[in-house]
């Protein structure tokens, strides 16, 4: 069955091999991210994710408006600047705040009401989800919010099943421009996969680690269909 699926940082790594994945299912899939990938078969939509709050949600109202009837929201999209909290700037701050929290739980709030099947969420976070990084501390904050906006949603009964995965680096363009060695990163195409078959079957949520050196999973947490959320 054709499923209506909106993949927000598709642009590169994880996010377009995902997209390559569903479009080649013969599902109807948007891509939003920096830049346009130009993958046959998906439609782009640029989505200004940045430190102005309104620009974001006047582009996310924008996107749903063009793209109607989202039954699977792909959160992948990841930025990161590097620093000492009092060597962050606002802007980064607000960047980094509005990618990573801000904007999924915008989309979350906006699709849910409007999904013609209960809204299935698959949240990419990271390794620094459950690793405090001194280097690395609006980025962490962020990737641990997301973690628990998942495990939150999953408590409302009007949330289809929740799937959150948390890779421990990739080989992505992230990391372009930067001294950090990629070579023992997880490939994209090998954690879209996992993500791909950790995503399926009956459950209502699901939290798993996909580890590295040597590649692996390891799903921390799974609770099935007959959970009875919290509300």
């Amino acid at each position: 069955m054709q499923k209506t699926i909106l993949i927000v940082g598709g642009s590169s790594g994880v996010g377009l091999e995902l997209a390559k994945h569903y479009v080649a299912e013969g599902h109807r899939v948007c891509i939003t991210g920096r830049r346009d990938p130009h993958l046959p078969g998906a439609v782009f939509f640029s989505l200004p994710i940045g430190a102005s709050a309104d620009e974001m949600l006047s582009g996310i109202d924008s996107l749903i408006t063009v793209f109607p009837g989202v039954q699977t929201l792909v959160y992948s999209m990841g930025f990161l600047q590097r620093g000492l909290i009092d060597a962050l700037d606002s802007q980064a701050l607000l960047t980094m705040t509005h990618v990573g929290l801000v904007a999924p739980m915008a989309l979350a709030s906006r699709l849910k009401p409007l999904a013609p099947t209960p809204l299935k969420l698959m949240l990419v976070t990271s390794s620094s989800q459950y690793t405090p990084r001194a280097q690395e501390p609006a980025y962490a904050a962020t990737k641990a919010g997301l973690g628990m906006l998942g495990a939150s949603l999953v408590r409302d009964s009007g949330i289809g099943k929740v799937l959150v995965a948390a890779p421990s680096g990739i080989r992505t363009p992230f990391w372009s421009g930067t001294d950090e060695d990629t070579s023992t990163m997880l490939d994209p195409g090998w954690v879209a996969k996992q993500i791909v078959q950790l995503s399926s079957g009956a459950f209502k949520y699901r939290y798993a680690k996909l580890l590295r050196n040597p590649a692996r999973v390891e799903v921390v947490e799974t609770l099935d269909n007959s959970f009875a959320p919290i509300t």
